[in-house]
């Protein structure tokens, strides 16, 4: 019986672990390897099934299997469950702090993570430089640059300065609570600026707009011997979609392909959401056909950015018919979203009958799409 849970579970994350009779005498490698599966393919029951399996063997108990499991629950936004294993852990030990603190802050539970680190605080641990990027990450989604700049100071006194995610997360951080001035100074003062730190400095720029500066340093790095990658592109591609600065847009198009950087579907999404969001729905549409033509399939931050336009557009038939429908992994990020694809399908039911637009359920993406 035992066996035939994992087993089961490893059917439903497509097998990308091979399963012996002897696989439950071997390391805990193997479990680890399982649990980092079920995360990477999202695969909720087949996680649930390895974490009954692990509390039957009595392994649940280990801070590392915990630690893991923390990081599966979190994924799917079940805090319960992540939170009860957390109190297993004996609050000596900083790596189940580390777990819980650093899995609410890539799932966006910024409050949470505050929370926990505070809590981290009172129980005497120190924090380290582990920690500090997912409690900045925290900061600048809240805007609590008090809290950040307090962590500053730890990062200066602990002279993590070193540490490029540290300085980027500080970068980070400081952008996003529009204090670009101190995000600058930080990046001038980091010991060795690498291409993670561009792109933190790059996106702080365009986040508050200045979007010249953000090409300025993104030319200047360039002549001190640093290549950018598509991330850094994409950022400015974004920002001057928004700004309605098409010419730049079409210079960055031809700067890429000069450097051999190629576009990928974020560069297009890029330009489609920013059209949308000037209200240039048919220049939206005509980018969606472009990016199509070249053989890339839209992605679900795709389909959500030209929701809106096709919910502005009255006579959808004309302008949108879906045929050869390919569904590829796509899920309703909010109820906004949800409820444009619901209108959008109510619209065209005839055309895609194919596509089933369902919330939490893999969804529409188009192989091939013809634009009247």
């Amino acid at each position: 019986m035992q066996f035939t849970i994992i087993k089961n579970c490893t059917v439903q994350i497509h097998q990308k672990i091979p399963i012996t009779q002897h696989f439950f005498h071997s390391s805990y490698d193997n479990y680890t390897k399982l649990i980092n599966a079920c995360i990477q393919n999202r695969a909720l029951q087949s996680g649930r099934a390895l974490h009954a399996q692990l509390v039957i063997n009595g392994l649940v108990h280990s801070t590392h299997f915990a630690s893991k499991l923390i990081a599966f629950y979190t994924r799917f936004k079940q805090l319960g469950p992540a939170l009860k294993l957390f109190d297993k852990i004996p609050k000596s030990n900083k790596r189940g702090w580390v777990a819980l603190i650093g899995s609410y802050a890539r799932h966006g539970f910024y409050e949470e993570t505050m929370s926990m680190f505070f809590k981290m605080q009172m129980e005497g641990l120190r924090y380290d430089k582990i920690v500090l990027p997912s409690v900045l990450k925290a900061c600048g989604h809240l805007s609590d640059w008090n809290t950040g700049e307090k962590l500053h100071a730890v990062v200066l006194r602990n002279e993590f300065e070193s540490d490029a995610f540290v300085m980027s997360a500080l970068i980070d951080m400081y952008s996003k609570c529009t204090m670009v001035e101190k995000a600058k100074r930080v990046f001038d003062c980091m010991v060795e600026i690498d291409l993670v730190a561009l792109n933190a400095m790059v996106s702080g720029y365009v986040l508050n707009g200045v979007i010249t500066e953000a090409l300025g340093l993104v030319e200047e790095m360039k002549i001190l011997g640093m290549k950018p990658d598509v991330v850094t592109w994409n950022t400015l591609i974004a920002g001057f979609s928004r700004a309605k600065d098409k010419l730049a847009v079409e210079k960055i198009f031809r700067i890429m392909d000069d450097e051999g950087v190629k576009l990928d579907v974020v560069s297009w999404t890029s330009v489609i959401t920013g059209s949308v969001q000037n209200f240039e729905h048919k220049e939206a549409f005509l980018t969606f056909r472009q990016m199509l033509s070249v053989g890339l399939c839209p992605t679900s931050e795709t389909i959500s950015g030209i929701l809106p336009a096709a919910a502005n557009i009255a006579d959808l038939r004309r302008v949108l018919k879906l045929n050869q429908v390919r569904i590829v992994p796509w899920t309703c990020t909010s109820t906004e979203t949800f409820h444009m694809a619901s209108i959008l399908y109510r619209t065209t039911e005839s055309s895609i009958s194919m596509v089933s637009v369902v919330r939490s359920v893999p969804m529409v993406a188009c192989k091939d799409v013809t634009l009247l």
